[in-house]
């Protein structure tokens, strides 16, 4: 008794410094991987180096997220007060459901993409956009499906996800896919919103201030206090969103409706102001080249569109019955189903998006047709192409209204984003694939993760968040294939349509200038999600000996052919006092990873082997 006392003292002690060391990997992997990685995107060419080094810095990551899964129950114990992304507490309904599709949807990009992409391609963009909003509704429409279905057999819901765990199981590599990226996907769309929101706000918004008439010091007030909200509108959603969830909706739809009013007023007065001229707008280029484009936009403007699917992640919040305004207005007591007002709420969001993003294109092309090349303008000056044309054509006032309203669209883009994001990762968590107090922590991960992504480049998290959504909602479109529904042919058939669709758009993006590299990382984001899955099915021991064997492999084979990781980078710039290169700190993590990992199997093998001979 008193050897397995001590073996186990000393399994815990091992574990508990393991974590540090894992902490220490992870972050540690995260510098680097942001160093080598802005490195090779700018170089534009991989050598086998690059790839070795990129499998290392990837073990070193996998061992120390390894390390910290092994934190012991009785350091678990004390994050018990940290609330849990999963807690059922229904208080939406039909308008909040609405407004955060809707306020997810119309994002910064319909003040970004949809001026250039109109003045670029102009009928094929309109034509583009129409796509776009049939596949999107489609998609609702497979959605509320396959809710339904779900319902029925009385399925735990957490987003779209869900319907691949219920198609094929929660221990499928189709489900584990379709999560993680889902993840990744809301995860870059919150940190690309994070980064144009700040940008905005410390570099517009001054312009847009002073030429409106106020001083300087009122300027600096106004800014930092949009900022020091924005702070704190994310701050109550990480740690108060249960206890004031009803408010927080009820923001959402303030927000969302002062949204809608001032893009259709803007949108109007500058269609106003260019007469509505639509001349050689609807003629087709000749030839038949402009077919690939139409495909090529459409998944690029994709983006634009898929915000209904976070309706989907907010199931557990919502009540089971609910009012529609109007309609239980004139109809006293009328209320729809959750199923039924979630199909409703979905492809509502879709259309009321889609027409607004239509009206815009339209306004836009009316009012600029004649004038200066938008993306030339932007270019030499890096402004936002929507408050270029109303400081030059509306006035100081149409570009404050701009201002105010780019500022709210990535708002109430930002939030459901994050949240949505929280919620699969905790999912992960409720399957097994992580252990529940880790997964109760979810929101930590996602947040250290939009914050390390808002480092990098918001065009590349524009691209990568199109891309992962379209493989994850064809992989979920599939399920609607293989479910078993009562022989509703029907329904088959058009999950399949959608599926593919977004699969074909989805690789469309690669020949989007630079969307090769994007869809290549889609790609291989996938290829990783794949591993990790097989990894998590090891096992703990399993997994651990897998980790340490690949990490020590990775170890061997960087010393052994000598290639280096990116040495000009940021990580390198906070290793100046240290003396430490970013490539010995890589080999030394490896190495400690490694070592921790495989004594934490020998020691559980021990603590095993007492155990069962204390019993016998």
């Amino acid at each position: 008794m008193q050897n397995l006392t001590r073996a186990r003292s000393f399994a815990l002690w091992l574990k508990t410094l393991g974590l540090g060391v894992g902490v220490a990997a992870i972050l540690l992997a995260a510098g680097l991987a942001f160093d080598e990685l802005t490195y090779l995107a700018g170089r534009g060419t991989l050598g086998a180096g690059d790839v070795m080094t990129v499998l290392a810095i990837v073990a070193l990551a996998l061992g120390g997220a390894a390390l910290v899964a092994q934190l012991p129950e009785s350091l678990r114990a004390r994050f018990k007060g940290i609330p849990e992304a999963a807690k059922e507490r229904p208080v939406y309904g039909f308008t909040t459901m609405l407004a955060v599709g809707i306020g997810a949807t119309l994002g910064s990009p319909l003040f970004i993409l949809i001026p250039l992409n109109v003045e670029q391609y102009e009928v094929v963009s309109l034509l583009s956009l129409v796509i776009a909003t049939v596949l999107s509704v489609a998609m609702a429409k497979v959605y509320s499906d396959l809710g339904k279905q779900s319902k029925l057999l009385g399925a735990n819901l957490v987003g779209g996800p869900s319907f691949a765990r219920l198609a094929a199981g929660a221990r499928s590599v189709r489900y584990f896919v379709s999560r993680v990226s889902m993840w990744i996907a809301n995860t870059a769309l919150a940190a690309y919103t994070k980064i144009v929101f700040l940008i905005f706000d410390f570099i517009f918004m001054p312009q847009i201030l002073s030429a409106y008439g106020l001083s300087a010091g009122a300027v600096t007030v106004i800014v930092w206090g949009i900022a020091g909200g924005f702070v704190g509108w994310t701050i109550v959603n990480i740690f108060f969103e249960q206890r004031y969830l009803r408010a927080l909706g009820s923001v959402q739809i303030v927000l969302t409706a002062a949204l809608l009013a001032m893009v259709v007023y803007h949108a109007a007065l500058l269609g106003n102001y260019g007469g509505w001229n639509f001349s050689g707008f609807f003629n087709l280029p000749a030839g038949s080249s402009w077919i690939p484009a139409l495909v090529i936009n459409t998944g690029y403007l994709y983006l634009l569109f898929f915000g209904f699917q976070e309706i989907q992640v907010m199931e557990r919040d919502s009540v089971e019955r609910s009012s529609i305004p109007v309609v239980s207005w004139l109809r006293k007591g009328y209320t729809l189903s959750k199923t039924a007002y979630f199909e409703v709420a979905m492809i509502l969001s879709v259309v009321i998006a889609a027409a607004v993003n239509i009206l815009y294109a339209l306004s836009v092309y009316s009012a600029a047709h004649g004038l200066p090349s938008l993306q030339a303008s932007c270019a030499t000056s890096s402004c936002i192409p929507a408050l270029y044309l109303a400081q030059h054509l509306l006035g100081t006032g149409q570009a404050l209204l701009i201002g105010a309203a780019f500022l709210i669209a990535t708002a109430t883009t930002f939030i459901p984003a994050f949240l949505a994001a929280a919620r699969h990762l905790g999912a992960l968590g409720e399957d097994g694939y992580m252990p529940r107090n880790i997964a109760g922590l979810s929101w930590v991960f996602t947040l250290v993760a939009i914050l390390l992504l808002a480092i990098g480049n918001e065009n590349f998290l524009v691209d990568i968040t199109d891309v992962m959504v379209l493989i994850s909602l064809g992989i979920i479109a599939m399920s609607g294939v293989s479910s078993r529904r009562g022989g509703q042919v029907s329904g088959r058939a058009l999950a399949l349509v959608v599926a593919l669709g977004c699969f074909l758009f989805g690789g469309a993006v690669y020949f989007v200038p630079g969307g090769g590299s994007i869809v290549i990382f889609g790609s291989v984001a996938i290829m990783f999600a794949y591993v990790i899955f097989d990894i998590l099915e090891l096992g703990s021991v399993g997994s651990q000996l897998f980790l340490s064997v690949f990490g020590l492999v990775c170890l061997l084979a960087m010393a052994g052919f000598g290639p280096s990781v990116y040495a000009g980078g940021t990580l390198t710039s906070a290793l100046h006092y240290v003396g430490a290169t970013p490539t010995s700190l890589l080999l030394w993590g490896l190495l400690l990873t490694s070592a921790f990992l495989i004594a934490n199997v020998l020691t559980d093998v021990g603590v095993l082997r007492r155990t069962l001979a204390h019993v016998n």
